[in-house]
């Protein structure tokens, strides 16, 4: 049988030596976020970050536009067709316009108020969002019915 102060020597040295790493890996850790806030805070993340959030409304826009403008190829309705694909052009271009006034604008009036840039107005966005609902209300009408799932059960 050992030595029970041996025994528990080691004991107390293991939780010791265990209590020490806690406490260095917890400053280790706080050291490595303060690290990275330090990084993350500069002028330069701030900008790009603000760029980013002024420039989100547009880019959403600009992709759902694109999306629908490559799914309106297989249109079956000519006429219909045409007024999507000039509706995408001219709203395509109207988020690129809006997109530069917006960075322009922040770069001159240096706001902290989203409310005070061109993409976050509510013409924008309420008009955005207005016009792919026409567009997309345009294309439903126009497109032939689809056949019901008991229909296909019938005759197939």
């Amino acid at each position: 049988m050992d030595d029970k102060f041996l025994k528990y020597s080691k004991l107390y040295g293991y939780i010791f030596l265990a209590l020490f790493a806690f406490v260095i890996g917890v400053t280790l850790l706080i050291a490595t976020f303060y690290g990275f806030s330090k990084i993350l805070s500069s002028r330069p993340v701030d900008v790009a970050f603000e760029l980013i959030v002024i420039a989100i409304p547009a880019i959403v826009f600009s992709t759902a536009y694109i999306i629908f403008f490559k799914r309106t190829k297989s249109h079956p309705n000519k006429v219909v067709k045409y007024i999507s694909y000039v509706l995408f052009i001219a709203a395509l271009t109207y988020c690129s316009i809006g997109l530069i006034w917006t960075i322009k604008d922040y770069f001159t009036l240096k706001s902290s108020s989203i409310a005070d840039y061109h993409t976050f107005k509510l013409v924008f966005l309420a008009g955005n969002v207005a016009l792919l609902f026409i567009i997309a209300i345009m294309q439903a009408l126009s497109t032939e019915k689809e056949v019901d799932w008991m229909e296909r059960k019938k005759y197939g």
